[in-house]
């Protein structure tokens, strides 16, 4: 089966655009669709109305660029079917990267929509805010098993380079990769430290709404650190051994997977549903 899929690009092209271009913007639609009414229409009742209308126009501008992008990427994966061509005349590995950033722009989109609907949110949420007594220190938000999990994935990499040195293959970069890891995990720490200082979330009033939602946040950027760590590591394994036929089908599938975990974090942690919290 591995073998007809690495021979099949197309039919890995195909996948890409269907989950990318339609799977993920159906999560995004009904998490949005989620939040108004789960959190927003309950937490402020009074939004009711700004809430819906909102709701209305933000789902008609997000599919109606959904629609456009995944009929013009169709257009493209046929053209190449029917002339019997690789991607847009370049090469598929390319090819999967112009798709992938196209599937991102809905996503972009929505997550400007999501900063409208706290706009609303922020409107009615009024200036009384409460404060914890206790003071929250970084180590009560970072998930120990994602933080093994990117401990692992930084031992796999440098093991994988310090091997490949060793045994080198064309257009292998050397210690050079062990900068790019540097490079990666102070990147992700400090945006996982500007997620923990950031207490600009105007429309959660209590804080264990606002911890809940900076701990999703970090939780989210670690995994994406480890993933991106396992992913380049498993792509150096790819290219240095007889595995090069599957470049194609892992490289879609991390981008698939980078795509879907990054439309469900445009959610909230399942805390703010609580009665209880949101009451």
């Amino acid at each position: 089966m591995f073998e007809w899929l690495t021979q099949n690009q197309y039919f890995i092209i195909s996948m890409q655009v269907l989950v990318t271009m339609l799977i993920v913007p159906i999560m995004s639609s009904r998490l949005l669709t989620s939040i108004t009414f789960n959190y927003g229409l309950k937490t402020f009742p009074d939004a009711s109305a700004e809430l819906k209308a909102f709701l209305v126009s933000a789902k008609k501008v997000f599919w109606t660029l959904v629609v456009f992008i995944f009929c013009f990427s169709c257009a493209l994966v046929i053209h190449a079917m029917v002339n019997n061509t690789e991607l847009l005349n370049w090469d598929n590995q390319s090819g999967l990267m112009v798709l992938y950033l196209l599937s991102m722009l809905p996503i972009i989109t929505m997550s400007l929509m999501h900063r409208r609907l706290f706009k609303v949110l922020k409107a009615y949420s009024g200036s009384k805010r409460t404060a914890s007594l206790r003071p929250r220190l970084l180590k009560d938000f970072v998930s120990r098993p994602l933080l093994a999990m990117i401990v692992a994935a930084n031992l796999l990499f440098v093991i994988t380079v310090l091997y490949f040195v060793q045994h080198p293959f064309d257009g292998f970069a050397g210690y050079a990769n062990l900068v790019g890891l540097i490079v990666l995990d102070i990147l992700f720490t400090v945006i996982i430290v500007v997620v923990f200082k950031d207490n600009k979330s105007g429309a959660f009033a209590k804080p264990e709404q606002r911890d809940a939602f900076k701990r999703k946040a970090i939780h989210i950027n670690m995994l994406i650190l480890a993933l991106a760590l396992f992913h380049i590591s498993l792509s150096i394994w790819v290219a240095g051994t007889d595995l090069r036929e599957y470049k194609l089908l892992t490289q879609s599938l991390f981008l698939q997977l980078v795509l879907v975990i990054t439309a469900a974090t445009l959610t909230l942690p399942k805390e703010m549903f609580q009665t209880d919290t949101i009451a």
